[in-house]
């Protein structure tokens, strides 16, 4: 059985170069509101850490149903690596249409 190669969301290293600046930004933005510009800070469950090894930028509003936001600076989240695949696991694809369930997700 042939297995199938995960596609890229970048189709030239443009748009990658966007994309990692985005997440740079995101991550920065993070650090100084809810870490003291010194820890990057989980926004479900606040696990803070000084690197990014553990922590995943997310879009409030995805990347695939919103082009138009992919590099806006202010559609990102931080989460920590379990809090995002527990968000993932939990909303599936309804969160990819409705950014609706992020917000309820870091509520609780």
């Amino acid at each position: 059985m042939k297995s199938k190669s995960k596609k890229h969301r970048w189709t030239d290293s443009a748009q990658r170069r966007k994309y990692m600046t985005w997440r740079t930004v995101v991550f920065q933005l993070n650090k100084g509101k809810y870490g003291m510009s010194k820890y990057y800070v989980c926004q479900k469950c606040k696990k803070k850490r000084k690197t990014t090894r553990t922590m995943h930028a997310h879009h409030e509003y995805s990347w695939h149903a919103f082009p138009d936001k992919r590099y806006d600076r202010q559609n990102g989240v931080v989460m920590c690596v379990k809090c995002h695949s527990a968000f993932h696991k939990k909303y599936k694809y309804d969160a990819i249409q409705d950014p609706k369930y992020l917000n309820e997700y870091l509520k609780r």
